[in-house]
Parts: structure tokens; sequence; C-alpha cells
């Protein structure tokens, strides 16, 4: 794949919210958790987003020490549940820029996994760990992006939510 094609990246975190997602694209320092992001180099903007829903599970685990020592959220695609995900079209060297970003080592955001395509054949791709982590419960402030993420950036209304994400904490 050409780093210029078009992807749809899919996200299902703290990449929900997209004042959070922008900072993997053109770089700064992260109002939300304080770390400093390089960004793309390709600094272009998502064009598009949507919000789809896929079969697997969302979990936290690790260690997060930009999240208070907390877990994050991953996406086990061999779950039995449905993850809400957040889709933004963006070039594949963009993806591969923000995976790179996330941590590309197997515990954490190294496993690439495609979801499938959109209606005009466009990949939809996600990445998430290699192996299940060591379940470890998010921060209240890495909790609060995503539901931003869920309530304004994909219109899920305040008690779905609310069930979502403590099902996928418990």
């Amino acid at each position: 794949m050409n780093k210029k094609d078009k992807v749809w990246y899919a996200c299902y975190g703290s990449n929900l919210c997209a004042d959070r997602f922008k900072y993997y694209i053109v770089g700064g320092d992260c109002l939300y958790n304080g770390k400093h992001y390089d960004g793309c180099e390709d600094k272009t903007m998502w064009t598009e987003s949507r919000v789809r829903r896929f079969k697997g599970d969302l979990y936290f685990a690790n260690v997060s020490r930009f999240w208070g020592g907390k877990g994050v959220a991953f996406f086990d695609p061999d779950g039995t549940g449905t993850v809400i995900m957040r889709l933004y079209q963006i070039t594949y060297g963009q993806f591969l820029d923000v995976q790179q970003q996330e941590g590309p080592l197997p515990n954490w955001y190294g496993r690439t996994v495609l979801l499938g395509a959109d209606e005009t054949g466009i990949p939809i791709y996600t990445f998430t760990s290699a192996q299940r982590g060591l379940p470890n419960p998010p921060a209240d402030q890495y909790l609060a992006v995503i539901r931003e993420g869920l309530v304004n950036g994909c219109g899920i209304g305040e008690a779905e939510v609310n069930a979502y994400l403590q099902s996928a904490i418990e």
C-alpha cells in the first residue's frame, strides 16, 4: 500500500475525541494528558469521520504513565461483544505515523487489524496489542476523554455510554 493511499483509521479509546486525536496528526502538547506529540509527517487533517460498530471487546489494560499509571483502551477482535469505533479518513502514511506515536510494541499497539472496507473499497484499519494484557481500570480523566468522544463525537446517548464503558471495565 502506498503512503498516500486513503484508509480509515478506526479508533476506540481516547482518539474517539477529535480534539484529542488531532495531536497525533499535527503535533503539540496535548491538553488532555500533557504529553508532547510530534505529529505525522503529513499534517493534513482528516477529511471525514464516521461511526461504526465492530464485533469484538473493548478492555482496559497495561500501565500508562501519561494517564496516571492506569489502564488504557485496547480492542480484542476475537471478543464476542460490540465495540463502538470512530473512523477517520487519513492516509496510510498517517496511520503508520499514529501507530508509531501510540507505541508499536507487541503489548501496546503493535498489532494491525484489517476490519474490512467501506462501500468504495477503502480499507478500515485499527491497531491493538498482540495479546490481551492484564486488566487495569482506566483513570477518570482518561474515561472522561473517551466519554466526550462517544457523546459529542459519535452521538451516543449518556445512558448507553455509561453502560458500554462500565461493561468494558468489569
